[in-house]
C-alpha cells in the first residue's frame, strides 16, 4: 500500500481511531497486527519472511543477555547476523554477484554463467535493507549492554514491523522506539494536529514536487549522452537532486506523522541538507538515521573510537583519528562509504555514488584550508558544497556507469558549457521548464529556510496564524488530490 494514496489515507485514520479507542494495554497488540496486516497487503508470504527474522533476534538477543560465557554471547550474536545478511544478501545481491562472477569467468575465457537458467525468481522485499538494520542494531546493542532484550514478543514485533517506517525507515534503534510502544501513551490534540499537518507536507512533497519532477527528470537521463551539454547534465542533476529530497523526505515526513498521531515521536530524519556549508554538514542533515547507523555500526568500529547510542547526529563525526592512527580511520571512512553505496543498490553506479562522497570528505580532510575556509565564509561553503552535492546525484540516477563517467566528463570540459541542444519539437516545452526549475528550487529552498527561522519560536496571533495555516492546508490539499492520480512509487522502495 501506497503512502501517497487514498487507501494508506483511510488506512491510516481508522488505525489511528481504534488505536486510541482500545484500551492501553492492548494498543500494542493492535499496532502489531495492524503493521503485519500492513506489509500483508503487499505480500503475504514475505510478512512471514519479516517475523522469521524477528523470531532469530528476538531468540539471539534473549541468548546474548542470558549468556555467561563471551564464546556462547558470540555465537548467537553471529547467529543473528548469518541469518539476517544472509538473507539480505540472497534476495538482495544473488543477481549482481552472479553477473559479475560470470563477467569476471568471461574474461578469464572460462564460460558464461547465466543465473536465469538456475530456475531462480527472485523477487527483492520492500524495505528489507531498512528492517535488517533495525533487527540488527538490536542484537548488536543487546551484546555491547547498551539495552536489555524485551520480554514481550509481539512489542518486539511491533518495533521491527512498525508499519509507518517499515518500509524506508527511519531506522531507529531498539531503546529509542519499544519503550515508546510499551509505553503508556495520552491521546493528545497536539499530537493528532502536528501529525495531521507533518503527513500533508509529506504528501505535498511527494505528490505535487518529487513526482511533478519526475517526468523532466527521465527525460534528461533519457537523451544520448552526445545530445547533451554541460548545462544540461546541471540541470539533470539540479532537478533530480530535488525529485529525491522531496520523494525521501516526503516519505519520512509521512513515517514521523503518522507515528505522532498515534502518540509516538520520532527525530528527523532530514534537516534542511541543501543548506549545508561542508560535505560533512551534509551527511548530519540527510538522511541521518541511516547515517547515524552507520556511523555506530561500522564506522567507529573500524576506527577503533567508541561508538554512540542514538539515531541522531547522522555520520558526520570529529575527524580525529582511533588509537591505531590516521590511516585506518581513513580507510575505514572510504570502506564505509563504498558498503553504504552498494547498500542502496546492488550496482556498480551506487559503490561509484559511495565512492565519490568518501573521496570528497577525505579530501576536505586533507586539504585543512579548504575546510576551514567553508566554515568561515559559510556563503562559499555553501555554495561549493551544493554543487558537489548536485554532482553527486548523477551516478545515483544515471543508467549505469558509463553513463555516470560520460555526464562528468561533461561538467569537466569547459567547451560543454553551452545551452542545450537537445531540444527539439515538443520536448522545447520540457527543456524550458526544467531550465526553470532547475534555477527556482535552489533559490525557494533558501527562502523558505528564511522564513521558517523568522518564524520558528514566534507566537503569532491566532487570528493570523489559523486563517493562514487553513489556506495553506487548503492549497495543499487541492494540489495533492489533483497530483495524486499517478501514484509513484517512492524512489527509496527499491532498496
Amino acid at each position: 500500500m501506497l503512502f501517497n494514496s487514498l487507501g494508506y489515507l483511510l488506512f491510516l485514520l481508522a488505525g489511528v481511531g481504534i488505536h486510541w479507542l482500545l484500551p492501553h494495554r492492548l494498543r500494542v497488540y493492535f499496532i502489531c497486527l495492524a503493521s503485519v496486516t500492513f506489509y500483508a497487503m503487499w505480500r503475504w508470504e514475505f510478512s512471514l519472511l519479516v517475523v522469521f527474522s524477528a523470531v532469530v533476534d528476538y531468540v539471539s538477543a534473549a541468548r546474548i543477555h542470558a549468556g555467561a560465557r563471551r564464546g556462547v554471547r558470540r555465537a548467537w550474536l553471529v547467529t543473528s547476523l548469518t541469518v539476517n545478511l544472509g538473507l539480505l544478501v540472497f534476495f538482495k545481491y544473488t543477481y549482481f554477484i552472479a553477473e559479475n562472477v560470470s563477467a569476471l569467468a568471461s574474461r578469464l575465457g572460462l564460460g558464461a554463467i547465466d543465473p536465469s537458467g538456475w530456475g531462480l525468481k527472485i523477487i527483492l522485499p520492500l524495505g528489507i535493507s531498512f528492517y535488517t538494520f533495525q533487527t540488527i542494531s538490536y542484537t548488536i546493542d543487546v551484546y555491547r549492554g547498551v539495552t536489555r532484550p524485551t520480554r514481550h514478543f509481539p512489542t518486539f514485533l511491533a518495533y521491527v514491523m512498525f508499519w509507518p517506517q517499515l518500509i524506508a525507515g527511519p531506522i531507529l534503534r531498539a531503546g529509542e522506539v519499544i519503550p515508546l510502544l510499551a509505553g503508556t501513551r495520552r491521546f493528545g490534540l497536539d499530537d493528532l494536529q502536528a501529525g495531521f499537518w507533518r503527513v500533508l507536507c509529506g504528501l505535498f512533497k511527494k505528490a505535487v514536487v518529487a513526482d511533478g519532477l519526475a517526468r523532466m527528470v527521465e527525460y534528461w537521463f533519457d537523451q544520448p549522452i552526445g545530445a547533451l551539454t554541460a548545462v544540461d547534465v546541471w540541470v539533470a542533476a539540479v532537478l533530480f537532486a530535488f525529485q529525491i529530497y522531496c520523494d525521501f523526505s516526503g516519505y519520512s515526513d509521512i513515517a514521523i506523522g503518522s507515528a505522532r498521531m498515534l502518540g509516538i515521536r520520532f527525530p528527523d530524519n532530514f534537516n534542511w541538507p541543501y543548506l549545508a556549508v561542508s560535505p560533512r554538514d551534509f551527511w548530519r542533515r540527510w538522511h541521518i538515521s541511516l547515517s547515524s547507523w552507520i556511523r555506530d555500526y561500522l564506522y567507529l568500529p573500524l576506527t577503533g573510537r567508541p561508538f554512540q547510542t542514538h539515531s541522531t547526529g547522522g555520520i558526520a563525526v570529529a575527524a580525529e583519528a582511533g588509537p591505531r592512527g590516521l590511516r585506518r580511520r581513513d580507510l575505514a571512512l572510504l570502506g564505509t562509504w563504498l558498503i553504504m553505496g552498494l547498500w542502496h543498490g546492488a550496482a556498480w553506479k551506487f559503490v561509484l555514488w559511495g565512492g565519490y562522497h568518501g573521496l570528497i570528505v577525505l579530501l576536505f580532510r586533507a586539504i585543512g584550508p579548504l575546510d576551514r575556509l567553508t566554515q568561515r565564509v559559510p556563503v562559499l561553503g555553501w555554495a561549493l558544497t551544493t554543487l558537489i552535492v548536485m554532482a553527486g546525484w548523477i551516478p545515483f540516477r544515471a543508467h549505469s556507469v558509463a553513463q555516470a563517467t560520460r555526464m562528468f566528463a561533461k561538467l569537466l570540459s569547459p567547451g560543454q558549457y553551452r545551452l542545450s541542444e537537445a531540444v527539439t519539437g515538443l520536448s522545447v516545452r520540457i527543456a524550458g521548464y526544467s531550465y526553470l526549475w532547475a534555477f527556482l528550487l535552489p533559490l525557494l529552498t533558501v527562502i523558505l529556510f528564511g522564513l521558517w527561522r523568522t518564524l520558528r519560536g514566534r507566537n503569532l496571533p491566532a487570528a493570523v496564524e489559523l486563517p493562514a495555516r487553513v489556506a495553506i492546508a487548503g492549497a495543499m490539499t487541492v494540489l495533492i488530490l489533483l497530483s495524486m492520480g499517478a501514484k509513484e512509487v517512492f524512489i527509496y522502495f527499491q532498496f
